[in-house]
């Protein structure tokens, strides 16, 4: 992948006058705007979903508000599907990182992130893999020797099919080594999972290691060190090029005008150019970062030619 993709210098989206006054011509937004959340209330894509749309209320850069609406169920699969099929008008977003593009990959959506229209990235975090207390499992270069020496032995907490399945697989077949899988279920429940020893290892956001003292980092997904587990590698720094990081997008449905897509993306630019924001962000565990236009195409491409790539051997 082309490391300029993931860094998080903003993207320029100047309007121009013309573009301005066809949207005040449409009169956009004249009513709330709908954003779909595939996932239950309280979790981690629900607060930010909302830190974002707070930050917007707060710098007054929208006229009508817009409103959360959790679609939990069939592993985000529903939410997905009703932002879908909604009206191509503007007034429904669907908030979904790359849990779009797994679930098309291993069979459970019947269409692809290519389907709807990617509006712009606000927020990311990248993903570790963590062991804890007693897993027998030193750092990272012991996880990699022990996978190998006895291939399948060393289990992993994973959800199967999820963005977490993937990042052990990618990871894994640059290492030429083989973990054994098993399906634990959610974050918390892999991180109890490591905890309770009954698996060596388990993909995580940083948070809860950060958090935890018997939890520790192995390696970092990112493309630099985390800037509160300096002592976890990389796995390039391993000589493994593996990025993965969950990438909060906000798409629209297929044949939103062009003008619309490209006003809501000047609104999440002013958000992610906001040191406000920035801090709030930073305080949960993620990262700013805008994207949009070309250069959100272009890297969500990279991500999901990285993850077609294993998808073959994980269904």
């Amino acid at each position: 992948m082309s490391k300029g993709l993931f860094t998080t210098t903003a993207v320029a989206l100047a309007l121009s006058n013309t573009f301005a006054g066809a949207v005040a011509a449409q009169g956009f937004p004249e009513k709330p705007i709908q954003v779909i959340v595939p996932f239950a209330a309280g979790g981690q894509g629900d607060v930010m979903a909302r830190l974002v749309i707070k930050r917007i209320e707060e710098m007054a850069l929208l006229e009508q508000p817009m409103v959360v609406v959790n679609v939990p169920g069939g592993a985000a699969t529903i939410g997905m599907r009703q932002a879908k099929a909604a009206d191509a008008d503007g007034y429904t977003l669907l908030y979904i990182h790359q849990t779009m593009m797994t679930s098309e990959l291993m069979g459970t959506l019947d269409f692809s992130y290519t389907d709807m229209v990617p509006v712009a990235e606000t927020n990311f975090s990248c993903l570790l893999t963590a062991t804890a207390e007693g897993s027998g499992v030193a750092n990272a270069q012991d996880w990699i020797d022990q996978a190998k020496a006895d291939p399948g032995g060393v289990k992993e907490a994973t959800l199967v099919g999820s963005i977490a399945h993937f990042t052990t697989a990618m990871f894994a077949k640059a290492a030429d080594m083989k973990v054994g899988y098993v399906n634990a279920g959610g974050g918390a429940d892999r991180i109890a999972s490591i905890l309770g020893n009954h698996t060596q290892t388990a993909v995580v956001v940083p948070t809860p290691v950060t958090r935890n003292p018997k939890l520790a980092g192995v390696v970092y997904y990112g493309e630099e060190r985390h800037r509160d587990l300096p002592e976890v590698p990389t796995a390039k720094e391993l000589g493994h090029d593996v990025i993965s990081c969950l990438d909060n997008v906000w798409y629209a449905p297929a044949g939103t005008p062009e003008v619309v897509v490209e006003m809501l993306a000047g609104v999440f630019e002013q958000v992610t150019n906001d040191a406000a924001f920035v801090k709030a962000v930073e305080a949960k565990g993620d990262e700013a970062k805008f994207l949009a236009g070309h250069a959100l195409d272009t890297h969500l491409a990279a991500i999901y030619e990285d993850l077609s790539a294993v998808a073959g051997e994980l269904r």
